[in-house]
């Protein structure tokens, strides 16, 4: 065997996909073609030659960001493009399978839970939600705030409490802030059909301390709305020293049961 089937991602549809205008996919590899799974499932698949995507292959490459990144760049243009018209089921980068018809029983083998999933993303985009508190801000809003209450005391104790209250601003703040970051997960979530909060990282980030990080699947007719909610959170958390990032829309990647990468 020199070759294997390669999997972008699964689509329901009533008619077989066109591949018209679609992306050339992963260096090396064939171009697209849709794979009749049975009951409107297609699987967009290529052919990958295992002379550069073989097991051994790919672990070596693993560790090159640039060989890396250049096909989960490719990997994901192939799924937005059929995502933006259909459901679809995104699958992993490297989702290699022996032939054709293993892939294609994979499927048909768990059909019924794709079919939950693909029940539950048809329409649907995935937007992202990132809040990071600035430390450089949050020093001067601290800073504001001792000069406002220093009141009577003496030149020297007004000195030495805003010193401390820059030094501690971001912990400070954040602490302050986690009730606000739990209204605005809520606000946001009002206008997403699902919403998935991860734990930020304990440590801060270069430059400031990530609050909020959370992923919201959203109707892809109501995205202009979320995007108004999402606008609206970040007028009120900006005087808080709080930026606020919007990415998407993306494939609703948080929103799926995984798919294993290899069988």
């Amino acid at each position: 065997m020199s070759e294997a089937t390669y999997l972008y991602c699964l689509v329901r549809a009533p008619e077989k996909p066109s591949l018209e205008g679609a992306p050339p996919g992963l260096p090396g590899l064939s171009p697209l073609r849709a794979l009749d799974a049975g009951d409107g499932l297609w699987l967009i698949a290529a052919g990958a030659p295992l002379s550069q995507y073989g097991t051994d292959e790919i672990q070596r490459r693993l560790s090159d960001l640039s060989w890396v990144s250049d096909r989960a760049l490719a990997h994901e243009a192939v799924i937005e493009h059929f995502a933006a018209g259909e459901a679809a089921v995104p699958m992993k980068l490297f989702t290699l399978f022996s032939s054709d018809e293993r892939a294609v029983a994979f499927i048909q083998e768990d059909r019924e839970r794709l079919g939950r999933v693909l029940d539950r993303v048809e329409a649907q985009v995935e937007w992202g939600v990132r809040v990071r508190l600035d430390d450089v801000r949050a020093r001067d809003v601290l800073a504001a705030e001792a000069q406002a209450g220093a009141g009577g005391k003496s030149a020297g104790t007004a000195f030495l409490l805003r010193k401390k209250l820059e030094q501690d601003a971001s912990r400070e703040l954040a602490g302050r802030l986690r009730s606000e970051m739990d209204a605005t997960f809520a606000e946001l979530a009002e206008g997403a059909s699902e919403a998935v909060r991860r734990e930020p990282a304990a440590s801060p980030e270069s430059g400031g301390r990530l609050l909020l990080d959370a992923a919201f699947l959203v109707p892809r007719e109501r995205s202009a709305d979320f995007e108004a909610i999402v606008e609206r959170c970040a007028r009120r958390l900006a005087p808080r020293a709080c930026d606020v990032t919007l990415t998407g829309p993306w494939p609703p990647y948080n929103f799926i049961a995984e798919v294993p990468a290899k069988a």
